[in-house]
């Protein structure tokens, strides 16, 4: 195990758009997500419950942010995919990590000097 896949990073992206833009989103957050994978980190990417939404087929909004509240708390770091800063969800992530000193980064230069730092 690498020293950098030890290190948790949290991708949050918008979801919560039109119909249409789940997927495109959800896209987007699964492609930065796996771009951080390959550079050695572990990721957690809440939008994929939305799959396990489509699944279960009761889900809402809610209870996809809600699962993924814990994720956040033990991440090493918030990164934030391009183009999502007007997501209501990701505002209150970024005010949670805020609250809890996690380090927000929106690219990956800064996610690694910040994360090889610590």
């Amino acid at each position: 195990m690498t020293e950098r896949s030890q290190k948790r990073v949290y991708v949050a992206g918008k979801l919560k758009d039109t119909s249409v833009n789940y997927v495109k989103n959800l896209h987007q957050m699964i492609y930065w997500g796996d771009l951080i994978r390959r550079e050695g980190f572990a990721v957690f990417i809440p939008g994929i419950d939305f799959l396990v939404g489509l699944q279960v087929g009761d889900w809402d909004y809610d209870d996809y942010f809600d699962n993924s509240q814990p994720w956040l708390e033990v991440s090493d770091i918030m990164f934030v995919v391009p183009n999502s800063e007007s997501s209501n969800g990701v505002q209150r992530e970024k005010t949670k990590a805020r609250i809890l000193g996690i380090p927000i980064v929106d690219n990956i230069a800064d996610l690694k000097y910040i994360l090889e730092a610590k």
